[in-house]
């Protein structure tokens, strides 16, 4: 539509002032790619479009962002950048997940990369931003626009101007898909990433699993993943504890995508993970009214909230409630933080993680169980409490290549709680050292990717 008409969009008539930016996450379906190699890329470069390919260039902000390509004649479109969406929930043992309302993965893979080179680019000057939000999806588009209303109040000026062109018109999903197809002359391939936990609303699941079985590497993987999260959370699988595995066993047509899932883990080198976890209670509310955002002094109505006898003999004052914490006056602690512990203890085949859990299980007297929507077998140790501060711990084979890590106190915190030191089993490695936080500094880190030849470096 921009291309057709700019002037009604604002626009100059030799699209000069359009810049189109492509956050590479790494994770895209290959018929994504292919569609816009085939059909998009050549109607920018006969129009002249300005085309930059930006990806994240680390685990780390301070890695900053690379810019893969910053072109008026693009040739192709990228797959992946140095660091992939994919290669941090590897190492992390989990998958994409909704903390607090926030699609934690599109901000660091997607939001925080355009948002760095636009201030790079742009500066202090203010811009127009155009996301194409379609009408069914107003909810989504008044929501970006709250926050970058947030975001021009705390600066003290315009940064820039949210606009939903596809909102104004009217279109919903449908009518978007008619005009591509009217112009292009395919059915438009739907962008997101192959382990999305919307997939199930970028997609329809019956237009999902068509394209998993069209891809049944793809699928592995994204099961795999989905797998390990599981082995280390039984309640994280795509879907929450729905996970993509048992959708794709209800249909007869996946066979060919669930064996070569099966076929992955055959030959995936395997690791028997402990996995411990610390429980701790949640602050109460006068906890938060008392000491603010930090507590360093924690009194036992910080943890546990006073009961309403308490309030009624023991009114608060300026330093909190006058009450040394009967019985009488402590309520039931909720669950607050989790800490958790991943320690590899072995490394090996599947079938020797699978034998060197049920070993340890039987040295140990440890109980061994499935998981009740994983059917994952592990051996446990200890099993959370009722109360808070609590404690779990378990060992369980899966797939290798996720982190050792836990927090720095948490040796302390554990033996704390449980009277007991370190891992049942031993680990194969020690943990690495805590490297100090490298700093961004405040001004955004942009990189141009190396070209020798027709190779981009970008690593």
């Amino acid at each position: 539509m921009f291309l057709a008409a700019p002037w009604r969009y604002g626009l100059a008539r030799d699209l000069s002032d359009l810049v189109v930016v492509h956050a590479v996450t790494g994770d895209e379906w290959p018929d994504s790619l292919d569609y816009v190699n085939r059909l998009v890329l050549p109607l920018l470069r006969q129009k002249r479009v300005r085309l930059v390919q930006i990806a994240r260039g680390g685990p780390e902000d301070a890695d900053g962002v690379v810019v893969l390509d910053d072109s008026r004649a693009p040739r192709r479109i990228f797959a992946q950048g140095p660091w992939r969406l994919s290669d941090e929930l590897r190492l992390a043992g989990t998958v994409p997940q909704m903390a607090q309302g926030k699609r934690t993965c599109s901000q660091r893979f997607k939001g925080w990369d355009l948002d760095q080179w636009a201030e790079a680019e742009f500066g202090v000057d203010s811009f127009r931003r155009v996301i194409g939000y379609h009408a069914g999806e107003r909810g989504r588009a008044d929501k970006d626009s709250g926050i970058q209303r947030e975001l021009n109040r705390a600066a003290g000026r315009t940064i820039c101007e949210p606009f939903y062109p596809l909102i104004d018109a009217g279109m919903e999903r449908a009518a978007v898909e008619a005009y591509v197809l009217g112009m292009l002359g395919e059915p438009i391939r739907k962008s997101y990433c192959a382990t999305c936990p919307f997939s199930g609303v970028c997609a329809s699941r019956e237009a999902h699993e068509a394209r998993l079985r069209a891809h049944p590497h793809i699928a592995a993987d994204v099961l795999r993943l989905e797998y390990v999260s599981q082995a280390l959370n039984e309640r994280v699988a795509l879907y929450g504890t729905t996970s993509l595995r048992k959708r794709l066993t209800e249909d007869g047509r996946n066979t060919a995508v669930l064996d070569a899932f099966e076929l992955s883990l055959e030959q995936a080198p395997y690791a028997v993970y402990e996995v411990r976890r610390v429980y701790h209670a949640a602050r109460t509310a006068d906890c938060r009214e008392q000491h603010g955002k930090s507590c360093s002094a924690p009194r036992w109505w910080c943890r546990q909230p006073r009961t309403d006898a308490c309030r009624t003999e023991h009114p608060a004052g300026r330093f909190g409630p006058w009450c040394s914490g009967p019985d009488a006056c402590r309520g039931v602690a909720k669950k607050g933080q989790a800490w958790r512990s991943v320690r590899t203890v072995w490394e090996g085949s599947r079938a020797g993680a699978q034998q060197h859990v049920q070993e340890l299980a039987a040295e140990h007297a440890m109980q061994l169980r499935r998981g009740e929507h994983s059917g994952l077998e592990r051996a446990h140790y200890l099993d959370e409490g009722d109360g808070f501060p609590s404690t779990s711990a378990y060992l369980v084979a899966a797939p290798a290549g996720v982190r050792d890590k836990q927090r720095t106190r948490f040796e302390e915190r554990w033996t704390q709680l449980t009277g007991r030191a370190g891992t049942v089993g031993e680990p194969v490695r020690k943990l690495p050292e805590p490297a100090p936080r490298r700093r961004t500094g405040g001004v955004p880190r942009i990189r141009q990717a190396k070209t020798v030849g027709t190779v981009t470096l970008i690593a």
